[in-house]
């Protein structure tokens, strides 16, 4: 239920020397499915960067996850995700693993980065798309996949409907380099 981190960029082939910032809105959401078709989705508009000019690091603040109905944030972030404990995820790639578009160019690509959650951290493999316009903003759109089996997180289970342990982690954002 947490985060994948969507890359992006500016120069033709990799992430060049200068830096990124977020721009506009963001947008992280994740799905979880169990029986009979239920689907479990959460999303927040929180979303940081911090690029050092080797890695960038996507952060999330998981307390501000909402799947719509109380109740079930609450057990989210005190049951399950433990927010009080572990309050964020974060995600960091290098600079060297994303692809990224020249002006007016589109680039889709996977990228390896490691994904701390619930205390743990774990390699995970992301895919994503940039879309350059003529300046400098690129939109992007990543998707990733987990199990929170991976990261220690109980699978979330009320009355009778368990969650599958695996979740789809969606993220979109704009970015402009400086």
């Amino acid at each position: 239920m947490v985060l994948s981190l969507g890359l992006f960029l500016g120069a033709p082939s990799v992430a060049s020397a200068a830096g990124f910032t977020l721009q506009g809105a963001t947008r992280v959401s994740f799905t979880g499915k169990g029986p009979a078709g239920f689907k479990l989705v959460g999303t927040t508009e929180k979303l940081s960067l911090q690029d050092d000019g080797q890695s960038i690091t996507f952060t999330v603040p998981l307390d501000s996850l909402d799947t719509g109905i109380e109740l079930r944030n609450r057990h989210m972030k005190e049951k399950y995700l433990e927010t009080a404990r572990f309050p964020q995820a974060v995600f960091v790639v290098k600079r060297s693993e994303l692809l990224v578009p020249a002006r007016g160019e589109t680039k889709s690509g996977q990228a390896r980065g490691m994904l701390t959650l619930h205390g743990e951290t774990r390699e995970v493999v992301l895919q994503y798309r940039a879309e350059r316009a003529a300046d400098q903003t690129t939109k992007v759109t990543s998707k990733v996949k987990l199990s929170f089996k991976d990261f220690g997180v109980a699978v979330p289970s009320y009355l009778g409907v368990t969650v599958k342990p695996d979740i789809d982690i969606d993220v979109a954002f704009e970015v402009t380099q400086a």
